[in-house]
Order: structure tokens, then C-alpha cells, then sequence
């Protein structure tokens, strides 16, 4: 924090004595103008420079890089920048914070602090975005397997049915439908628009329908009672899986409590506690937390493994 202050008050003498030797504003704006012009060329090489560098390409390579720079390139002043542009201002920004922080509470272990709760937060923040995609796409699959069946059995071709499904639908899964009409029309293969139909869906039986679908332009067959009663299982699994998170909310809640309690009270102590500052960076006390973050990651991994087999 003091040395925060001292910035700024570095700062304000600075802009003030410019202003009194330059007898106005109008040379101090203009000096200003051009310090500004300098700082923002210098800003595109150094965002080049990081955009060529091996840990953007790392974080492109992951799917919820892809994700942040997508919901990223959406700001306006974003929106012309490539992907790597994107995402090397992504982690200059975490750096920043970082850096910040860092100063803030005078040790160089905020900062680490600082950067793996906003990695987490990132994550987390993904993760419970898919899942409820993932809910929502499950909850309309019923509706559209019924759709498809009343499609293909009044005569509808392969592409119309598909067409028909992504123009009356609404929802993740309708707009899947709507870029496999869009692939078909712009003359892709029917397997191979049926094949990535079932790999954006990514739920259960996507594989069956993208089966089915093949099937049915082979063979002109409309396969009404299979894709009906595919839509009766759908509904059937949906129940299964709301009265299954129903029934373990309680014991979820405790896993993620008794795992992450351990984390934020080594990050809180990490951010106020000068004598635990001291203690984490000797060897054997960095030693005793690396050891019970290991152990605590064994619990999760096989509490999940446990919960995966249940589920």
C-alpha cells in the first residue's frame, strides 16, 4: 500500500511541475498526445511479440481458451483482433492483476495468489456454464426427436428435416441443427455433417441419432417409432438425472466445502499473515503445503471417480 502511495504522489508532483514550467496546458497536452501516440505503437509490438509466444499457443489449444477469446472477440475494441492478439491481451491482463497485487500487499506471493484464484474462478466459471448448456440441451432433445420423426415421416428428406428442425427450434441444440442445415447446403457430405452434429451435442444417445439420421438417407426410411421412442427414453433419463442431483445436493455440497476450505484458507493466510508469508517460504513449509494440496487433489480426484460411478 506504501508503495502505491508513493506512485501517485510521484505521479501528481510530476504532472505539476510540468504544468508550472510550461507556463499552460496546451504543451503539456500535446506532449501528452504524443507520449500516448508512442505508448500505444509500442503496445501493438509488445501484443505481436506476445501473441508469437508458446504459452498463447498453449492456451488456444485448450477449450476454454477457445471459449475466452470467443466471448472475448465480442468487445468492441476486440473484435478486428486475431485469436492470438485476443488472448495474449487475455494473459497480459492476469499479469497486470498479478503485478498489482503483488505491490498491493508488498509480497510476490499475492501474486501467485492472485493468479490461480482467477485461473480457478476462470475455470469454474466454464465448467458451470457447459453444465448448464448441458441441461439445457438435454431438456430439448425430447422435443426435437419427436420434431424429426414428424418431419421425416410426412416425406421430408434428410437436409428438410434437419432445416425444419433448426428454423421451429429454440435452444443449443436447435442451433446445432441449424449448422448442420447450413453444412448440407453448402454441399458438405451427409456423414460428415451428421458426424459433427454428434460431437457439438455431446450428450447422451447423440451417437444413436447421428445413426439413425445416416440410416435414414440410405435407405429413405423414415424411422418414426425408433426416433419416438428415443424421445420417450430422453425424457425418462432427464428425470433420472434431476431426481439424482436432487438426492446427492446435500453430499455435493460437503465435497466442495471440505475440498475447498483447505485452498482458500492457504490463499487467505498467503494474502494477511506475514509470519505465514515467512514460514511458506522455507523449504519445508512450502514442503508441508505442496503435500496437503497433493493429498487434498487425491480426495477429489477419487470422490469423483466415486460420484462417475454412481452417476
Amino acid at each position: 500500500m506504501e508503495v502505491l502511495l508513493l506512485m501517485a504522489v510521484g505521479a501528481c508532483a510530476f504532472t505539476g511541475s510540468a504544468v508550472l514550467l510550461s507556463g499552460g496546458t496546451g504543451d503539456v497536452l500535446r506532449s501528452g498526445g504524443r507520449v500516448a501516440f508512442l505508448a500505444s505503437r509500442r503496445a501493438e509490438r509488445a501484443l505481436r511479440r506476445l501473441a508469437g509466444l508458446r504459452v498463447v499457443e498453449l492456451a488456444l489449444s485448450t477449450g476454454i481458451g477457445e471459449r475466452m477469446v470467443r466471448e472475448a472477440r465480442e468487445w468492441r475494441r476486440l473484435a478486428s483482433r486475431g485469436r492470438e492478439e485476443v488472448m495474449a491481451v487475455l494473459l497480459a491482463g492476469l499479469a497486470l492483476v498479478s503485478v498489482a497485487a503483488a505491490l498491493l500487499f508488498v509480497t510476490p506471493l499475492a501474486g501467485v495468489v492472485v493468479s490461480c484464484a482467477l485461473c480457478a474462478a476462470v475455470v469454474a466459471r466454464d465448467g458451470a456454464r457447459q453444465r448448464v448448456k448441458r441441461r439445457e440441451v438435454l431438456a430439448e432433445m425430447p422435443e426435437l426427436y419427436r420434431t424429426l420423426a414428424v418431419a421425416m415421416g410426412s416425406g421430408q428428406t434428410l437436409a428438410q428435416a434437419v432445416e425444419y428442425v433448426g428454423a421451429h427450434g429454440r435452444g443449443p441444440a436447435a442451433k446445432v441443427f441449424a449448422r448442420m442445415s447450413l453444412r448440407l447446403r453448402c454441399g458438405a457430405a451427409t456423414e460428415e455433417a451428421v458426424s459433427s452434429l454428434a460431437e457439438e451435442l455431446d450428450v447422451p444417445g447423440a451417437r444413436l441419432l447421428a445413426a439413425a439420421l445416416v440410416i435414414a438417407h440410405r435407405t429413405g426410411s423414415p424411422l418414426r417409432d425408433l426416433l419416438l421412442r428415443s424421445a420417450r427414453i430422453a425424457e425418462r433419463q432427464g428425470e433420472f438425472e434431476r431426481l439424482l442431483a436432487v438426492k446427492t445436493a446435500q453430499v455435493r455440497l460437503s465435497v466442495r466445502i471440505v475440498c475447498l476450505l483447505p485452498v482458500v484458507m492457504v490463499g487467505v493466510l498467503t494474502l494477511i499473515s506475514p509470519d505465514f508469508q515467512q514460514g511458506l517460504l522455507t523449504p519445508s513449509g512450502m514442503g508441508c503445503v505442496c503435500a496437503a494440496m497433493l493429498l487434498d487433489a487425491v480426495a477429489l480426484f477419487l470422490i469423483r471417480q466415486i460420484m462417475r460411478g454412481v452417476t
